[in-house]
């Protein structure tokens, strides 16, 4: 399965940008899956994350979710509806996104998600995830791969300073999360979620691992 024409362009608009613009280092792309399904999780630090995860992966399989308020960005609505993207109501709250998210799975497809739900616009270190990734891949039943991101909140700094910032991105080894069963699922869910927060964290630097710093969990992964 090949890349299409404009998407491959697209992805070349990408890769010279990230070349003008910094110096970046790609690590563990051998442990990316051949084929989908797979749930990638990262880190989240500024919009050039999206771009870089999309040239970082490079297949005609992934797919991205995109809030439906964005379609009149003339632009944005292009670029989406160009690479296969899903439009997601999120003014029904997080439930239609979820959906969205496992029949893409189902599907076949590869989907990113950044379980912070949020960019870290303050200290760039990972905050308190929420659930919501956790439960896409338990309900799923798919792979998940771990994706840790550094430099890209700093492009549009050192660019005005002259400078190509330093990014990275970095793929840890594949996991499974079992499903959700009995009856305590919310602190299973709970369990979920922090074994893949460690798992993002322990592709980290220090500076970069926030809330995670120092958790005992983290340095198991390490050594693994």
């Amino acid at each position: 399965m090949k890349l299409k024409p404009l998407v491959q362009l697209i992805l070349w608009t990408f890769d010279f940008l990230f070349f003008i613009l910094a110096r970046t280092r790609f690590d563990g792309l051998e442990n990316l899956p051949e084929r989908g399904p797979y749930l990638m999780v990262t880190n989240h630090l500024s919009y050039a994350d999206a771009p870089l995860v999309a040239i970082g992966v490079r297949s005609p399989q992934m797919v991205a979710l995109a809030a439906d308020n964005y379609q009149k960005n003339p632009l944005f609505h292009w670029l989406v509806e160009t690479v296969g993207g899903v439009w997601i109501n999120r003014g029904s709250g997080d439930r239609g996104a979820i959906k969205a998210a496992v029949d893409t799975l189902k599907e076949g497809k590869i989907l990113g998600i950044a379980p912070e739900g949020t960019r870290s616009k303050v200290t760039h270190a990972l905050m308190k995830a929420k659930s919501g990734a956790a439960f896409i891949a338990s309900k799923a039943g798919v792979p998940v791969v771990p994706i840790a991101v550094t430099g890209t909140q700093n492009i549009w700094r050192d660019l005005k300073r002259l400078r190509r910032a330093d990014v990275t991105f970095t793929v840890g080894p594949t996991f499974t999360l079992p499903p959700l069963e009995g009856a305590d699922k919310n602190k299973q869910l709970e369990e979920h979620t922090h074994e893949m927060m460690c798992r993002i964290a322990a592709l980290l630097p220090e500076d970069y691992q926030g809330v995670y710093r120092g958790d005992p969990r983290v340095e198991e992964i390490k050594r693994i």
